[in-house]
């Protein structure tokens, strides 16, 4: 090619330190999918009813970890390589594959350090909610029980109509073991406020591997 063959360049790519993993994360994986086995099978919960949610930074100007250089070059300098600006994007769906409308959450303590009326409406109107993260961007107390009451439970409530469920029928809400959501405050809000909701975790760590589909076989 032009590059490679005139400018003597090649392809590179930045690299980054692998995800460690626990050294025991199969049997702490494998005891999971048998206590969520165990409780589904307990409580007669339909896959719909099993939701799983995670968290993601999103950059606001992405840059890629691949650029062109002189063939042999050491050092790799990439554009917007230190751009930190993100936000943060809960995302979640059911074992069968249903997406509950997104949570958006930016650094800030009002209104407006979202994005503007006229460019939320679209998303609005189809549950996306939009939420000012205070002094950081990451979820909160606050913003977890903001997501669970505008996002969660009015998706568990549809179902439960549409599937002609008890009101008191057991659901699962599958997510990491992030420090906020472990925490007292969260779990006991949760059991009190939505007792009929199972909150379980991945195990620290296990992100990445958890084979959360194969318990339902």
């Amino acid at each position: 090619s032009l590059l490679h063959n005139n400018l003597h360049w090649s392809m590179h790519t930045s690299t980054q330190a692998a995800h460690k993993l626990p050294d025991d994360w199969e049997m702490q994986c494998e005891d999971q999918v048998m206590c969520l086995s165990h409780y589904i099978k307990m409580f007669s919960v339909p896959p719909k009813l099993i939701i799983n949610a995670d968290q993601t930074g999103v950059c606001l100007i992405p840059a890629g970890n691949k650029s062109w250089a002189l063939t042999g070059a050491k050092q790799i300098v990439t554009m917007a390589k230190e751009e930190k600006h993100q936000f943060t994007l809960m995302v979640a769906s059911s074992t069968v594959g249903d997406m509950l409308p997104f949570q958006s959450l930016h650094k800030g303590k009002t209104v407006s350090v979202l994005p503007l009326v006229k460019h939320r409406v679209e998303g609005e109107s189809m549950g996306i909610l939009w939420t000012p993260g205070g002094l950081t961007h990451w979820s909160s107390i606050g913003a977890m029980q903001a997501w669970v009451e505008k996002v969660l439970v009015p998706y568990i409530q549809d179902i439960k109509q549409k599937l002609f469920l008890s009101s008191c029928q057991k659901a699962i809400l599958f997510i990491d073991a992030w420090s906020i959501h472990r925490s007292d405050m969260f779990m006991g809000w949760m059991k009190q406020k939505y007792p009929y909701i199972k909150v379980t975790f991945v195990p620290a760590g296990c992100t990445q591997p958890f084979p959360f589909i194969p318990f339902l076989d």
